[in-house]
């Protein structure tokens, strides 16, 4: 399916979301995308900036992909498919995505995250790729626990001794973390990193690359900065905590820590009038997209998400009506979880 996906294409266009694993992700399909002979240029944009990366592409790019968060709503394909030969999603939620030159490729299972599907597209294209295990290990932060993700850690652990130190892979693990926080130039600055290390995680893990260097040197400093901040929620709704972001790229690993650092329901949310941006994170095997879609009811909005979690754009005004409705939903227990 993903072969038939990129067969003629000789520039891909990959949009992928400021997270962990979407940078993570990006890395392992760009080494793909090389060995098969085909030009990428990648662009990080949250959903709602979705359209404008797609346009920024045209024109150098004959093909699109999205890694990890497809764009919320039916815009952003609609004008992949406008402007492109082919559209490739590859993804790990449950949302239903339309368009007749579309294909979707999906992992829709409690616990896993693109940048395991994406290692094990590499591995079934050529097993050498195997060795991409650390790359795909380093995107699973709060986002890959099922039992399949602990055998691939085990595998990246075993192909590389050095990191058998638990510390060591939890260091790539947060420089990817942190580069989500502060934005654009760090996430191409990490990415960048580790395509330097494919070949030797050390180079890494030890500083020996130069941006790896750079990276780490940001670790602790801005980890401090995103605990104190966690640990300051701005509402409460029973087990539901949440926090009003600073910026609004910030959402998805803010959720993301807060829920590493013991939240049940991890809500971060951003106001940019007309719109309001809010990112969920929770339990692997309930099903936050239905949830989600429920709290909405007849607000106008848009919604994306699968098994622990949900990205949600509504109007700025009614933004504080849709997470009280949500909270109400996870307390009643009454979404809909995982079979």
């Amino acid at each position: 399916m993903f072969e038939s996906g990129v067969a003629g294409a000789s520039m891909m266009g990959v949009v992928f979301p400021p997270t962990p694993d979407g940078i993570s992700s990006s890395v392992i399909i760009e080494e793909l995308l090389s060995q098969r002979g085909i030009e990428s240029e990648f662009i990080v944009s949250a959903p709602e900036g979705a359209i404008e990366a797609v346009e920024n592409c045209s024109g150098r790019c004959d093909s699109m992909m999205f890694l990890e968060l497809p764009p919320h709503g039916k815009g952003p394909i609609q004008v992949s498919e406008e402007l492109y030969k082919g559209v490739i999603v590859l993804d790990h939620g449950s949302t239903p995505i339309l368009g007749r030159k579309t294909v979707r490729i999906n992992l829709d299972i409690p616990g896993v995250s693109t940048s395991l599907l994406s290692y094990f597209i590499a591995v079934s294209a050529d097993e050498s790729n195997d060795l991409l295990s650390w790359v795909a290990s380093a995107g699973f932060l709060g986002k890959c626990g099922s039992p399949v993700c602990y055998e691939v850690l085990e595998k990246a652990r075993l192909s590389w001794p050095e990191l058998a130190d638990e510390g060591a892979l939890r260091m790539v693990q947060e420089s990817l973390a942190i580069a989500s926080f502060l934005g654009e130039d760090w996430i191409y600055l990490v990415a960048a990193a580790l395509r330097e290390s494919l070949d030797d995680p050390d180079w890494f893990i030890s500083g020996t690359s130069a941006t790896a260097s750079l990276i780490r040197s940001k670790v602790g400093e801005v980890m401090a900065e995103l605990r104190s901040l966690i640990e300051d929620p701005t509402l409460r709704h029973g087990d539901l905590l949440g926090w009003e972001v600073p910026e609004p790229h910030q959402r998805f690993v803010i959720s993301l820590m807060a829920k590493e650092m013991g939240a049940r329901w991890a809500l971060s949310y951003f106001y940019d009038p007309p719109l309001g941006l809010v990112y969920i994170m929770g339990d692997s095997h309930f099903d936050l997209f239905t949830a989600s879609r429920r709290a909405m009811g007849d607000i106008q909005g848009s919604v994306f998400g699968g098994r622990g979690f949900s990205s949600i754009i509504v109007d700025s005004e009614r933004m504080g009506d849709v997470v009280e409705s949500l909270a109400r939903i996870l307390h009643r227990g009454s979404g809909t979880p995982a079979a």
